[in-house]
């Protein structure tokens, strides 16, 4: 397990923002590919994805799904969706290749209890990179340092 400190940037951001059970966490990416696609955007990186946890309620998640996009557009027809001109997670823990554990919440327990090990404190919201090289799909997790946090 090699986990790095890492630091997100952005421009033009299309966000679609929903609370569904974890397990159908690709539902979002599907609407955000339809959404870019029915609309006549061009998409310039790679579907990401936070997911926080919804109290009493562990099954489900809160999840906003991000895309960084060519140019700023108007959504005032679309409230699901949202426009940010800039997107930034200051330094986070990543792990590469979180596809190789059983989910996305068993690569944020490993993340988690390495902080844990380092003193680091952590936002308890995380970032799923979906990364398309040679036709496979590479998973980044990142999990965003507390502001303030100095390790």
């Amino acid at each position: 397990m090699n986990i790095e400190t890492k630091q997100l940037y952005f421009s033009n951001v299309l966000v679609y923002k929903d609370t569904m059970l974890r397990e159908d966490w690709q539902e979002g990416v599907v609407v955000m590919e339809n959404f870019t696609l029915n609309e006549d955007i061009y998409r310039n990186g790679p579907v990401f994805f936070s997911v926080k946890t919804v109290e009493n309620e562990p099954k489900f998640g809160k999840f906003e799904y991000f895309l960084p996009i060519n140019e700023w557009v108007e959504l005032e027809a679309h409230p699901k969706f949202r426009f940010e001109p800039e997107f930034e997670v200051g330094e986070a823990l990543v792990l590469r290749q979180a596809s190789e554990e059983i989910d996305f919440q068993t690569a944020y327990s490993k993340i988690k209890d390495y902080a844990d090990s380092e003193d680091i404190e952590l936002e308890d919201k995380y970032y799923c990179f979906l990364l398309e090289v040679y036709e496979d799909i590479i998973i980044d997790v990142y999990v965003p340092k507390k502001r303030g946090d100095s390790n």
